[in-house]
């Protein structure tokens, strides 16, 4: 995953010269030997911090969680500077990809805790909803009051497309840019960087919707941004096959076909059919058909097994996952799931695959065994909806893809190889 900057070929003099010109808190950390890593887990401490203050729902509570998420912001990018002087002529090869991993999942971690903090302020305190901060009033009137749909219903789905676009980013990144090249992600781009302290600036001036709304636009132009850099210039791709996050299932169906296929026509069918489902509402569809757009879906793991190496073909991976992401939410919000629950689940489905994807980062990858894969998880989504068990069955998904995210993790940062 992208998220480490700095050059591997560094002399000594200029790992020492960069050193001298790093801000008060990178000359901190290192004279108290604070590891990238360790910088990073300061800086979801501090998202913690600000969610529980987010949740309080007063103005000097949104005054102090800006604080925080201003530290959360400072403490990320200083454990990217520290990574960056790190890759000095001593640096073993092997540990970057490790510092990296624990960088890019650190920063998605504080900014899944802030959005569900904002989220749970509105659940909390329900007269938040129609207006909140001094620009309250003034917004009560637009579209931004009802933006996301009604109720706390409507921002916890906005907290959901915050956390798609958070685990979206590096993704796309990471299969425009091979490991090595850096991350060419803007400023409001890099997980857990400047745009949460200016959504915890828009929840004290105008409440969680503007928030949310200020997340969109950032996240959109940081994605804009990225696609474009990454399709004007000539650079080495990262494994985009890799990055898909199939199943055993996908990955069979693909065997079938042997990658002969075009990636794109199937997909191009499934998000269709998914599109229009989901737009109509999925408790509008009777019993079995709710497993219609996880069908047309399945069309896209006849490619499971394509070298991925088109000019467009980057395009797939992030294309299934926010499939699978809407899917996830739009079942949940139609089978009455309780929304934290379903955003805990879309937020584990996406530390999944932002851990598959990094695992293939060296080269083709395997399916994702114990996460069931993409279509795994939309099956038993589909499934439990249509026999109308959701409220049980979204929870233990989320609870186990929660501790499979962090046995991974754990065993791949103390050196272990994960299946």
């Amino acid at each position: 995953m992208p998220g480490v900057q700095g050059d591997d070929r560094m002399t000594a003099e200029e790992l020492t010269a960069n050193r001298r010109a790093a801000g008060l808190v990178v000359r901190l950390a290192i004279a108290c030997r604070i590891t990238p890593v360790a910088m990073a887990a300061i800086s979801v401490g501090f998202a913690v911090i600000a969610a529980v203050w987010l949740t309080l729902g007063t103005t000097r509570a949104d005054g102090v969680a800006l604080i925080a998420a201003v530290a959360v912001f400072v403490a990320g990018h200083a454990g990217r500077v520290l990574a960056g002087l790190a890759l000095g002529p001593s640096a073993a090869g092997r540990a970057a990809p490790v510092v990296d991993r624990g960088l890019t999942a650190c920063g998605v971690l504080a900014e899944v805790v802030i959005y569900a903090g904002i989220a749970a302020a509105v659940s909390l305190h329900p007269a938040l909803t129609p207006r909140a901060g001094p620009a309250g009033d003034a917004l009560s009137s637009t579209f931004m009051a009802r933006l996301g749909g009604a109720g706390t219903t409507g921002v916890w789905r906005l907290a959901i497309i915050a956390v798609i676009i958070a685990v979206v980013l590096p993704v796309v990144d990471a299969g425009l840019h091979a490991h090595g090249d850096g991350t060419r992600l803007w400023s409001f781009g890099v997980p857990g960087d400047v745009r949460l302290p200016l959504a915890c600036g828009a929840v004290l001036l105008a409440g969680a919707r503007a928030a949310f709304g200020v997340l969109l636009v950032l996240g959109v132009a940081a994605l804009g941004a990225t696609i474009i850099d990454g399709t004007t210039a000539r650079r080495r791709r990262g494994e985009v096959r890799g990055y898909r996050g199939d199943g055993w299932l996908a990955s069979r169906i693909g065997g079938f076909v042997g990658g002969r296929l075009p990636l794109m026509p199937p997909l191009f069918v499934g998000l269709l059919v998914t599109g229009v489902l989901v737009a109509l509402g999925l408790r509008n569809l009777p019993g079995a058909l709710v497993l219609t757009p996880v069908e047309a879906m399945m069309l896209a793991a006849l490619g499971s097994w394509h070298p991925h190496d088109g000019r467009s073909d980057w395009l797939v991976p992030p294309l299934l996952q926010v499939a699978e992401y809407v899917f996830l939410a739009e079942a949940g919000f139609a089978g009455g799931v309780w929304p934290p629950v379903t955003f805990a689940l879309v937020a584990a489905a996406g530390f999944r695959h932002l851990d598959v994807a990094d695992r293939a980062r060296g080269g083709p990858g395997h399916y994702d065994r114990g996460g069931f894969g993409w279509e795994g998880r939309m099956i038993v989504a589909g499934i439990t909806v249509a026999a109308g068990i959701q409220v049980v069955v979204y929870p233990a998904l989320a609870l186990y893809l929660s501790w499979l995210n962090a046995r991974d993790w754990a065993t791949a940062w103390s050196g272990g190889a994960v299946e």
